[in-house]
């Protein structure tokens, strides 16, 4: 990551928002990897959605996978003949929304793995340090509704009335930003 004080100070209304969802071949970055990307970029004030992204992400090390997590994904060889590599989706990515403060469900696990891959294929940190933790927000807005009893992005989004369609990433991001912004404009 850059020094965060040779960074050019930029006022964080002034920042579009990527909201970015993962999915991956396990929850342990030193061995799993990414092998889908969703993002929206959102600009301020208006929190309006601008552009998206998706792809499928060619996996190096299948081998590492957690096979609950493919499960989870329905990865097979077939469904992801076309995916991309790693490197050129990070490339995509960072063109994609430069400057940008991140948003997501528990964006810290997306963090944690974009952080290692752009440091693995030298590509420049493109986002903000701070992060926008929707499961926070969530939390800090809906503790005292007694129909919720997990904190999942599922069961706020029922509780919400927003359709998902669980762990698919395009779909977990849409549910994750329609939350952001009942919850940001209730």
């Amino acid at each position: 990551m850059p020094y965060l004080l040779d960074q050019p100070p930029v006022p964080f209304r002034s920042r579009p928002i990527l909201f970015i969802d993962f999915e991956l071949t396990g929850l342990e970055s030193s061995r799993h990897e990414i092998i889908e990307i969703a993002a929206l970029r959102v600009n301020q004030p208006d929190f309006e959605i601008v552009n998206s992204y998706y792809t499928k992400v060619a996996p190096r090390h299948i081998e590492t996978a957690d096979n609950r997590s493919l499960s989870v994904t329905d990865y097979s060889p077939t469904a992801w003949k076309d995916a991309i590599s790693l490197s050129t989706a990070l490339r995509e990515l960072s063109q994609f929304a430069p400057g940008c403060l991140l948003a997501g469900w528990v964006i810290q696990t997306e963090w944690e793995f974009l952080n290692i891959a752009l440091k693995e294929y030298s590509i420049p940190v493109f986002y903000d340090h701070r992060l926008l933790e929707v499961s926070t927000l969530a939390f800090s807005r809906l503790y005292s509704h007694q129909n919720l009893k997990f904190l999942s992005l599922s069961q706020t989004a029922r509780l919400l009335g927003i359709p998902l369609e669980n762990h698919r990433p395009d779909s977990d991001i849409r549910a994750t930003y329609r939350i952001f912004r009942q919850l940001v404009a209730s």
